[in-house]
């Protein structure tokens, strides 16, 4: 066999045809910036498809490492969460209000 033709015979042995595929997510991940009262936030939350729906949100300033006050938080925690669950349009019925973070 020439080089070439063992090289080629090389390649098509390590040569793969895909026959089917699929992947499994249990989880994934929700992030958005948003302004409230002429400052920029963010948020994000985690979505378990088959386990505590929406859960780990957490709220911070975009422009500041300052820790958002507990009262503030408190109102834009349930801002996000509503919005998480209507603009992705998840069914959340398994929220029980324990799972903030900051």
């Amino acid at each position: 066999m020439e080089r070439h033709d063992y090289e080629l015979k090389q390649r098509e042995d390590q040569m793969i045809h895909v026959t089917n595929e699929s992947s499994l997510v249990k989880s994934f991940e929700l992030e958005m910036h948003f302004d409230y009262k002429g400052k920029n936030y963010g948020a994000y939350c985690t979505y378990e498809i088959e386990g505590r729906g929406i859960c780990d949100i957490g709220v911070y300033e975009l422009d500041s490492r300052n820790v958002i006050d507990p009262p503030l938080f408190d109102a834009l925690y349930e801002i996000v969460r509503q919005y998480f669950k209507e603009e992705f349009h998840i069914d959340d019925p398994k929220y029980n209000g324990n799972t903030k973070t900051k």
